[in-house]
């Protein structure tokens, strides 16, 4: 019985690895795609809590409601790190970020499900990225960017990804808690992978830019005032419950 809660609870803890990504990516100076995946990872592990056992208080929100920001995080996460690897100038990148914020809303509130949900964003992305670097080839006559990007980035970041993709779409059937976690792993791996080492538009010495746990707090607590006073009861007594 033991063994059988452990399995059911699997997808929900895997859904942590997102957190030492956030923390990643905060260190590096890519604060919004630090935020994005802490998005992702809250939303995605209440989903997952919401399917295991004795853990349905912790739906504060609306079944439907959780699946779609856990999908629409994973797809969202997976544009920002992609963006954040074509190294854009602004405004562009700024404006491509937005673009993929509500497209990918719209795309996802349509299908849920479907093999576009993350090979949209992805596609476009990489289409963009190549253009770019292209651009940059022809301008520069020599390889853009760097080899080392190519072979500690982008090469190791795809593979993990496209294994990632194999795991959700075609082999989750064998045994989801198991190949869901790894999956989850995958793609943790692949935003650290795939995200540069060093964001330009951060800073540097004592005028980089940092992200505080207090921003992050704040994130939770404005998920915190849009529940219901049903809701609010529901959690507090899940907390006091933990603490007896």
């Amino acid at each position: 019985m033991g063994a059988f809660v452990a399995k059911m609870l699997l997808p929900t803890v895997s859904s942590l690895v997102f957190l030492p990504t956030a923390s990643v990516a905060a260190k590096r100076g890519f604060h919004m795609e630090a935020m994005v995946y802490f998005f992702t990872m809250f939303f995605t592990a209440i989903y997952h809590a919401c399917d295991g056992p004795g853990l349905s208080i912790l739906c504060f929100m609306r079944y439907d409601i959780l699946e779609y920001f856990s999908v629409y995080g994973t797809a969202l996460s997976m544009w920002v790190t992609l963006i954040a690897l074509g190294d854009f100038d602004e405004p562009q990148r700024s404006t491509m970020t937005m673009f993929g914020v509500l497209t990918i809303a719209v795309r996802i509130y349509q299908d849920r499900w479907g093999y576009g949900i993350y090979s949209g964003p992805i596609g476009s992305a990489v289409f963009i990225i190549t253009v770019k670097w292209l651009q940059k080839m022809k301008q520069l006559r020599a390889v853009y960017p760097e080899k080392t990007v190519y072979t500690q980035q982008v090469g190791p970041g795809c593979c993990f990804g496209a294994l990632a993709l194999m795991l959700r779409f075609y082999f989750e059937e064998w045994d989801y808690a198991y190949v869901h976690s790894f999956y989850h792993l995958s793609l943790a791996v692949s935003f650290v992978l795939l995200l540069p080492k060093k964001n330009r538009y951060a800073g540097t010495g004592q005028n980089a830019a940092k992200l505080s746990c207090f921003t992050l707090c704040c994130c939770v607590c404005s998920i915190y005032l849009a529940m219901s006073k049903t809701q609010k009861l529901k959690l507090l007594h899940f907390q006091l419950s933990c603490l007896m």
